[in-house]
């Protein structure tokens, strides 16, 4: 097959493109879904205490260094604030305490999954300590094939309150794994993490992000996990001798999430941004490589 120089210069130049497409195409970002709050139901309002949230699932319970699955599925959202020395819900968003399936309605015991958050946990260490892994499932809409890791910078924000102590994941690349003092944690790294007994009465904002200095997330395309593990102390150090169990939970509100930008532009141009790029190469190549000067008659 035969080609005119015309034809020659602009094949040229869009094979001198084409890695710059694959980059654009590759790994881009551009919605993220399923970024809610806790307490909500699947329209965003409120979701009815004492019922169990649509989005926010315990996928892990271990108690006393024990996987403990009767304690896992889908989260109940607390009737009110878990006491009233913890934060309130939020109204504006909506946002509600949760707490793992299980719980019951008062430290002797009760009525079981009907509002209660009463769980098994006092101290850090021994057999009565306790953890829940909180996770909700996003996805990443974008360019890329499916797992790949996105490229362009994108960040997540939210605020926290857990009792008694909480640490946060991002696509954590193993299961759940147990210390050997007992702590147990979603597998890899934490993106951040809240150690004190406090907790349940200070929120936290964080902010999850796959660039900069404060990069501490990895993101991919199609579903991504936040784990959040919650460690219900009792505000107890160390291991305990006492076994009553006592109110947990998690409450997550502000969640949201932005692609950002440098000088207002997208930090991976878009394919439209190169078409001119391919027409003044081949202009280039036309008048440079292949036309030939002209001669008098």
């Amino acid at each position: 097959m035969k080609f005119n120089h015309a034809t020659k210069a602009l094949l040229v130049a869009a094979g001198f493109c084409l890695p710059f497409g694959v980059l654009v195409f590759g790994q881009t970002a551009t919605n993220v879904a399923g970024l809610y709050n806790t307490g909500l139901n699947n329209t965003g309002g409120a979701q009815t205490q004492g019922l169990t949230d649509s989005h926010w699932t315990v996928s892990y319970a271990e108690v006393g260094g024990v996987s403990a699955s009767q304690y896992t599925g889908a989260a109940y959202v607390v009737v009110g604030p878990l006491s009233n020395q913890h934060t309130s819900n939020s109204t504006n968003p909506p946002a509600q305490w949760i707490t793992a399936p299980g719980a019951k309605t008062a430290a002797t015991g009760g009525q079981t999954n009907t509002g209660g958050s009463f769980l098994p946990g006092n101290g850090t260490t021994g057999n009565n300590s306790a953890s829940y892994v909180y996770q909700l499932a996003i996805t990443i809409a974008g360019s890329g094939a499916l797992g790949t890791v996105v490229t362009n910078q994108i960040a997540i924000s939210l605020t926290i309150a857990g009792d008694d102590q909480y640490a946060i994941y991002v696509n954590p690349a193993a299961g759940p794994t147990v210390d050997k003092n007992g702590v147990i944690s979603a597998g890899g790294t934490a993106a951040s993490s809240v150690n004190t007994s406090a907790a349940y009465k200070n929120t936290t904002p964080l902010t999850l992000q796959n660039f900069g200095a404060s990069a501490n997330a990895v993101f991919v395309i199609g579903t991504n996990y936040l784990d959040v593990v919650v460690a219900n102390t009792n505000g107890i150090n160390g291991s305990s001798s006492s076994s009553t169990i006592n109110q947990a939970g998690l409450l997550v509100y502000q969640a949201t999430s932005q692609f950002t930008t440098i000088d207002g532009k997208p930090v991976v141009p878009e394919v439209g941004a190169w078409m001119p790029v391919v027409l003044a190469l081949g202009l280039f190549f036309r008048k440079r490589l292949f036309l030939r000067p002209q001669t008098a008659g």
